[in-house]
């Protein structure tokens, strides 16, 4: 897993990384990050920009759309009808099966979103960050099921 700042892409170390799914749980900030012209220009998602340092791994981005709070607290055994949906996308089917099961395993159902390319649907300030789930002031916040989630997909707009 890559949970670290855009601008310290350079630094993740690639080796250890080669040939591993790796989830991506990065969202651009410029005001963090500084400018970054590639993806201030939208012609590559901070996911792709991240794979041009890790060239040889299987890239899934997950988990970039929800509070943290809500990640421990929407948690639900499968079969729950208040289960949440989280969306992923990456370029490789074996990465996503893993990262599927991994989610399924913790809570989780799972939204196949598409390739990394698409990852710009959940990224900050679109209708997925966040808002499926309430507000962070909720600290528990609430269920998104998948309707909710296909939804804010759909209204997501560059």
């Amino acid at each position: 897993m890559v949970t670290v700042p855009v601008k310290a892409f350079p630094h993740v170390p690639a080796a250890p990384l080669a040939g591993k799914t790796v989830i991506d749980t990065c969202n651009y900030g410029p005001e963090r990050d500084g400018p970054i012209p590639e993806l201030d220009n939208n012609s590559l998602t901070s996911s792709e920009l991240l794979l041009r340092y890790l060239p040889g791994a299987m890239l899934v981005k997950a988990f970039n759309n929800i509070f943290f709070k809500h990640l421990l607290s929407l948690a639900r055994p499968a079969g729950a009808g208040d289960r949440s949906y989280l969306p992923i996308v990456g370029d490789s089917a074996p990465a996503k099966a893993a990262v599927t099961a991994f989610m399924e395993s913790i809570g989780y159902s799972v939204l196949d979103a598409g390739p990394l390319a698409d990852s710009w649907r959940q990224a900050t300030g679109t209708p997925v960050w966040g808002t499926p789930y309430g507000p962070y002031s909720n600290e528990k916040g609430q269920p998104a099921g998948e309707d909710a989630m296909r939804a804010a997909l759909a209204a997501a707009t560059r």
